[in-house]
């Protein structure tokens, strides 16, 4: 029998303002924030640009196959986009880095499409003080990802382009907490 794999579907195409708020601040420690949520943007080596080049993806969770949102996407992009030989810039904005298994599973991915470069924007660290969660962020700037924490300018940039804000204007306040240890702490994993 053929090993579970997640199915791609549809991403959503933005999500609630206060999905927003509670989900993606730059925390610490952030108790309570089970989910993880993953707005994406693909574009192309040229001007190109449908609605299926961005949205948000959500982990599934179930108790006998649980998907993260790296997985959900790179099922997703898969499907979307089967061509190896063209170029793909993409940013995936993260309410939590990646975990050591989705870290590696990206890692062979981006084996697969080497045209491809990956940003990762992450609002905070998924158990940044256990070291193979620091080897797999390593793992990943390793294999040409850049990594970042979310800064004012990504929260808006996601605010404006993921969110549901209907006309709301976008507030930084609590969104950025923790930032300088995030920033700090991330700077020195990947030394």
């Amino acid at each position: 029998m053929e090993p579970w794999r997640p199915s791609p579907r549809n991403p959503m195409d933005r999500i609630d303002p206060k999905t927003f708020r509670f989900q993606f601040p730059n925390l610490r420690y952030a108790s309570g924030r089970k989910l993880c949520y993953l707005c994406f943007q693909v574009e192309r080596d040229y001007f190109y640009y449908n609605d299926s080049d961005w949205g948000v993806f959500r982990n599934k969770v179930h108790p006998w196959a649980p998907c993260h949102a790296e997985q959900c996407f790179l099922s997703w992009f898969r499907d979307q986009y089967p061509y190896r030989d063209e170029d793909y810039n993409v940013t995936w904005f993260l309410s939590w880095s990646p975990c050591p298994t989705c870290a590696e599973e990206v890692v062979e991915f981006l084996e697969e499409y080497r045209n491809l470069t990956l940003s990762i924007f992450t609002s905070r660290l998924y158990y940044f003080w256990h070291p193979n969660y620091q080897e797999g962020l390593c793992k990943l700037w390793d294999a040409g990802v850049q990594l970042d924490i979310m800064s004012c300018d990504e929260f808006e940039y996601c605010w404006d382009n993921f969110v549901y804000h209907k006309g709301m204007r976008f507030q930084r306040r609590n969104l950025l907490k923790d930032y300088d240890f995030l920033a700090a702490k991330l700077q020195e994993i990947l030394r």
